[in-house]
């Protein structure tokens, strides 16, 4: 524990700094230095962390807890874009650098099939979750009286597309409750009938950082299935913050996106479609590249896989930044960034609960938490108005989410227990 509060400007000055002064390695080396041995008291070594944070430039300007908003990508993303607009404008039509271009999408949905245990085949690139989210939104002919589950811990991206199906159709829309400590499978029995068509809710909470378990998922798969009911899951805060295994979800689709805890370029994301569901989630949106065979007399085939759910114009190097990422990731270890992202929530917990005046609006389990973490202020303090402060005083960046006094800090694994400990002793200071 500190003495005083740290501020942000002495945290710089004392450690984050330092990192300056290492030597760049190549990415491939920076996993070496995880060898998963861990230091005194079952910590691991931080060694490796710091190479990694040096090749996040944005981490040397605030403590960044904002990953649940947007990621800061490592330079290798950035450079990875910036490569591959110069080779495609060298030219655009010439085969010889279109051709190269044309193999970033295939080689990016078997790498995203790879990573996140999917079929290539059930990989359609997007621009967003919000993206994927509408295609399965809109993939059903909606009747009148037809109900949707949603939770009320939701971006609105999974619930404005709901309204405007109420509005335009006549959904229903039936909400459960996914607060902390409650059941899931409950909650959804409680809400089915023999109206509901659809089970739309996020894999994470961005609001409270409860994730959905894995085995939870797939019972409440089965549960669904039986009943003809499709099942999505909104995966924005899902993969680099929780292991995803998207065929042990059981889930029928899932919508994520690279910018976010992927720390990929904005503009790009993914959509899972189970094989055996292809031919019942219809296309809304469609055009050139969607199609496998076409006429100019109405005849037509799609694609057998999920790239039929692509059209249009593709931002190439965009793409072939969110694979760098993803490559990233790999060098780096996603087992080693799992659990560093578990490790790191746990010291934050434990410093919370020594505060007096503040909780924790977010699961503790291990099993049922994220790296979204979640203080609920004392009462008296606004949240949107302590990450003013935050942002403007000390270039700490958190979010306020949905409800009054809850603050979020996004844990990623690139985070310290130094930023931690110091965003907690500056809002100590903001709420005496």
């Amino acid at each position: 524990m500190h003495n005083r509060t740290q501020t942000r400007r002495e945290f710089l000055a004392n450690s984050g700094l330092a990192f300056a002064c290492v030597p760049h390695l190549p990415i491939g080396k920076i996993a070496a230095w995880s060898d998963g041995k861990s230091g005194s008291g079952g910590w691991p070594h931080d060694d490796w962390v710091n190479r990694v944070r040096e090749e996040i430039p944005s981490l040397s300007e605030s403590i960044y807890l904002q990953t649940g908003g947007v990621g800061p990508s490592p330079g290798a993303v950035i450079e990875e874009v910036k490569s591959r607009l110069d080779f495609q404008n060298r030219g655009p039509a010439d085969p010889r650098f279109s051709g190269p271009m044309g193999r970033i999408e295939p080689e990016l949905r078997a790498h995203l099939g790879r990573s996140f245990v999917a079929d290539t085949e059930e990989v359609a690139l997007t621009h967003s979750t919000s993206e994927g989210i509408n295609v399965v939104v809109w993939s059903l002919n909606w009747r009148s009286g037809d109900e949707v589950i949603i939770s009320n811990q939701e971006h609105p991206s999974n619930v404005i597309p709901w309204y405007v199906m109420r509005d335009r159709f006549g959904v229903v829309i039936r909400t459960i409750n996914f607060d902390v400590g409650t059941s899931l499978l409950d909650e959804v029995r409680q809400k089915l009938s023999s109206r509901t068509r659809m089970v739309s809710i996020s894999h994470v909470s961005r609001n409270n950082g409860r994730r959905v378990r894995t085995d939870e998922s797939a019972e409440l798969a089965e549960l669904l299935r039986r009943r003809g009911v499709r099942y999505h899951l909104d995966g924005a805060q899902g993969p680099g913050c929780v292991g995803v295994n998207f065929h042990a979800l059981g889930c029928d689709c899932y919508s994520t996106c690279g910018h976010k805890w992927l720390l990929g370029p904005k503009g790009t994301g993914a959509l899972f479609i189970r094989r055996e569901e292809l031919d019942q989630v219809l296309l809304s949106w469609t055009g050139a590249h969607s199609h496998e065979t076409m006429d100019y007399e109405g005849a037509y085939s799609l694609l057998p896989s999920a790239a039929r759910y692509e059209f249009g114009t593709r931002a190439l190097a965009d793409f072939a930044g969110f694979d760098r990422a993803v490559s990233w990731f790999d060098e780096v270890g996603w087992k080693n960034v799992y659990e560093r992202v578990d490790v790191l929530v746990e010291h934050a917990i434990r410093r919370t609960k020594s505060l007096s005046g503040f909780s924790i609006a977010s699961p503790e389990d291990s099993q049922d938490r994220s790296g979204v973490f979640v203080v609920r202020l004392p009462k008296g303090y606004d949240s949107q108005m302590v990450y003013e402060r935050l942002r403007s005083d000390e270039r700490i960046l958190a979010s306020p989410v949905r409800r009054e006094r809850d603050l979020r800090l996004s844990i990623h694994f690139f985070n310290t227990r130094d930023e931690i400990d110091t965003a907690i002793d500056v809002l100590t200071k903001i709420c005496q």
